[in-house]
């Protein structure tokens, strides 16, 4: 799979923690790692969401106008 670069700043007291804890050359693949997670579970919410609408008839009817 080809990858793409992302430039993104933080704070130096965060990079730091992260070498320590995750390592420099893990770094990366740990942040894909917890943005993959959360995009899942935001995923999952907007099912929940959507799933909770259809169950409400007044929702079906405000979402039809």
């Amino acid at each position: 799979m080809e990858k793409h670069s992302l430039t993104i700043k933080i704070n130096p007291n965060i990079y730091r923690q992260l070498k320590t804890d995750v390592g420099k050359g893990k770094i990366s693949e740990f942040i894909e790692c917890l943005i993959t997670k959360e995009l899942g579970s935001s995923e999952k919410r907007i099912e929940q969401e959507y799933r909770e609408c259809y169950a409400n008839p007044h929702m079906i009817k405000e979402a039809k106008q």
